[in-house]
């Protein structure tokens, strides 16, 4: 099972974070991106965890 890493950065506009996946976790570009949409790393990184998480286990399931 590949393994996935997220990095959060701090959005200057904003001063919101937002997140990047890289997959497999060596992967030098991230697969996604999102928007600057939360309030701290921490959020962040959980709420992409459980989304990537979630959307793992609906492709095992098809």
């Amino acid at each position: 099972m590949s393994k996935f890493r997220i990095e959060t950065e701090t959005d200057a506009k904003t001063g919101k974070v937002y997140a990047e996946l890289y997959c497999p976790d060596d992967a030098e570009e991230p697969i996604a991106r999102t928007e600057p949409i939360f309030p701290n790393s921490e959020a962040a990184e959980e709420q992409i965890k459980e989304m990537f998480e979630d959307r793992m286990s609906q492709l095992r399931e098809e």
